[in-house]
Parts: structure tokens; C-alpha cells; sequence
């Protein structure tokens, strides 16, 4: 079963409020406005109404309130930033093993099985990992 995707209901909403005057718009009709087939959109619309399928003089304007409620709702969801680890932050760690004596170890040089990584921390480790991989690798073809 296809999900409904925040896109194709904003384009069902704006296709039925460009039809206001239209007071039964069955998934036929709402096919040929928005440009997919019916069969598609009553498997899009059967979460809201499981009639959506059966019935094929099925009126959409039955689920409007609840397509504006989940475009709303979709729209409102707050993403988690992502961690962006730059050149700059890069540069101040040598290798792997550098960052680990900056980073996870206590003042006497003595690892810290307690230390705390941020997000941040662990993704510019995640960086120093996989260049010194890349670096590795290329060692390894010089060899050949």
C-alpha cells in the first residue's frame, strides 16, 4: 500500500480548494486534477477512510479535514539538526590516536573509561576513522 507523502496531499488539497464549488469530487474526478490514478489514490486515501477503495463514488471532501490535519502535523515535526564536522575541527587532531589522548584520557595520561563523547565528538571521530581507512588504503596500493 503507497503512503500518502506530505507532496501528493498538499497537491489533493490545493486541487480541492481550486474546486470549491465542486461539492462532490469523487477519485476519478480528483485523479484527473492532480495526475494520478485512481487506484492509487484510494490506497492513499483508505488510511483516512477504508471505504476509499470500495466505493467507487467515494467523496474525498469526506477526508479533507484530515488531510489538512496531517499536512499540518507533518509540517510541524521538528528534524534533528545534523552534525556537521568541518575542516577546521578536523585539523586540530592529528590521528585517531590524538583525538583519544585529547579527548578520553585523564591528566596523568591514563585512559578514562568514564570520558563522554558529544554527537560532535563522535562524529569527527567517525571522520578521523575513515581517513586514516582512505589512507591506509592508498599505502596499501602503492605496495602493489
Amino acid at each position: 500500500m503507497a503512503k500518502l507523502t506530505k507532496t501528493e496531499a498538499r497537491n489533493i488539497l490545493r486541487a480541492l480548494d481550486k474546486h470549491k464549488s465542486k461539492k462532490w469530487v469523487t477519485l476519478e474526478v480528483l485523479s484527473s486534477w492532480v495526475g494520478v490514478y485512481p487506484d492509487i489514490l484510494g490506497e492513499q486515501l483508505s488510511e483516512y477512510d477504508p471505504t476509499a477503495l470500495l466505493d467507487p463514488d467515494f467523496d474525498v471532501r469526506a477526508v479533507e479535514e484530515d488531510l489538512r490535519a496531517y499536512v499540518e502535523e507533518v509540517t510541524n515535526r521538528r528534524e534533528e539538526p545534523r552534525v556537521v564536522v568541518t575542516k577546521k575541527k578536523l585539523s586540530e587532531y592529528e590521528s585517531v590516536s590524538d583525538f583519544i589522548y585529547k579527548k578520553m584520557t585523564n591528566a596523568g595520561g591514563l585512559f578514562d573509561k568514564d570520558a563522554y563523547l558529544s554527537d560532535v565528538d563522535l562524529a569527527t571521530l567517525k571522520k578521523l576513522v575513515n581517513e586514516e581507512i582512505r589512507s591506509r588504503k592508498a599505502v596499501k596500493k602503492k605496495k602493489r
